[in-house]
């Protein structure tokens, strides 16, 4: 459409231009002498132009738009060619990559896991032994409070 507008306005101007012109080039007995009878013969002449220039536009505009689909048709062939020249190169890299990763699995299974196991079993049975040594530590204490609420309890009982 922008070149259907840019053809009318160029072809308008176009066609005023060379109106006027004949219009200035014309023998004095040809013309009444009034400047308003030069006018009708310029507004024909950019009318004229402006037709001609349309007509233009479109042809060019329609060219443009079968252009564009033909590259865009041409990029689309390309761009899969691209894709199935790459495809062989991307693949051995996803193996590839695949194959590490299974690797770096491996390795962190047999070199990381037993060590952490190890501490947290630690953690475990000195944790226990804190535990146990809290109890056998607090098992006077509990008893003899024990012994004295059950001590209270019978002397307001009675």
């Amino acid at each position: 459409m922008n070149q259907v507008l840019r053809g009318a306005i160029v072809g308008g101007v176009v066609g005023g231009a060379i109106a006027a012109l004949q219009a200035a080039r014309r023998p004095a007995s040809a013309t009444v002498g009034t400047s308003t009878d030069v006018a009708p013969a310029i507004a024909r002449g950019v009318a004229e132009g402006a037709l001609v220039g349309t007509f233009v536009g479109i042809v060019v505009d329609r060219r443009a738009r079968s252009a564009a689909v033909a590259m865009a048709g041409e990029g689309a062939v390309r761009g899969r060619r691209v894709a199935e020249k790459a495809r062989p190169g991307l693949e051995s890299a996803y193996e590839s990559v695949g194959e590490q990763l299974h690797e770096i699995g491996d390795t962190v299974s047999t070199a990381l896991v037993p060590p952490v196991l190890a501490v947290a079993e630690r953690a475990f049975e000195v944790l226990g032994d804190a535990l146990g040594d809290a109890v056998d530590t607090a098992r006077p204490a509990v008893g003899s409070a024990v012994d004295s609420v059950r001590d209270r309890a019978s002397a307001l009982a009675a």
